[in-house]
């Protein structure tokens, strides 16, 4: 029996710390100019230290792009030397334009890590009886609702073989990423090249390859509206 409560202890708090992972659209705006970069070859870059999750955040959204009939290319792919992360002089940021320009690629889908944000957050599990509803006692053994408010006492047991569990409270820290993928027209002048914001909050990521899926399908489907 005790082994029993552990494991429904344990499998509240594996279900409340997963729950707590979400990604959310909390803005978006698009140009009515987008359609522009319509048939242009597009270049998708995640500005990120970590290799890894640059990789998987670029892979998901040039997938969900062509998906859609873009001609989209990974960053790490077509330009691996080049680090996306780090500040550059004016001099400096006009010629990586130019050698992204001299490839062919007329539109940018960057995705930045603007901000991040911590707060303390008490969650509790227990409190309740859990078990002992058997099939065979549903019949008779609620029967009308004076049989049942006799017998059954809160928190000793809700139904035949009750188990009670034990309240106990959880305090952890929450991490919020607020990212954003801007969409740019190259082609166009400097004041007039945006065409797109989506900004979207991350809870508590697992990690890239569990986030980069899900953080892709947000932008493709604000892109669709």
């Amino acid at each position: 029996m005790k082994k029993i409560k552990q494991l429904i202890m344990l499998m509240s708090i594996v279900v409340i710390a997963s729950s707590c992972s979400s990604i959310k659209v909390v803005d978006s705006w698009k140009a009515d100019e987008i359609e522009s970069l319509a048939g242009a070859k597009i270049l998708v870059i995640a500005r990120s230290d970590d290799m890894v999750g640059r990789q998987r955040f670029e892979q998901e959204i040039a997938e969900r792009l062509r998906a859609g009939g873009v001609d989209a290319m990974e960053s790490y792919k077509k330009f691996p030397a080049m680090k996306q992360n780090q500040e550059l002089t004016e001099e400096q940021i006009a010629q990586r334009v130019q050698i992204i320009k001299n490839e062919g690629y007329k539109g940018v889908v960057l995705t930045v890590l603007k901000d991040m944000s911590k707060e303390i957050v008490t969650s509790e599990t227990g409190g309740y009886v859990s078990g002992g509803y058997y099939p065979s006692y549903y019949g008779g053994y609620y029967g009308g609702f004076g049989g049942y408010y006799g017998r059954v006492y809160s928190p000793y047991g809700y139904g035949y073989g009750g188990t009670y569990v034990p309240s106990e409270t959880r305090t952890y820290t929450s991490e919020t990423y607020n990212l954003e993928t801007v969409i740019y027209n190259l082609d166009l002048e400097p004041g007039k090249q945006l065409l797109g914001v989506i900004a979207i909050d991350i809870t508590d990521p697992k990690s890239a390859s569990k986030v980069a899926p899900k953080y892709a399908d947000a932008v493709a489907k604000q892109l669709k509206k």
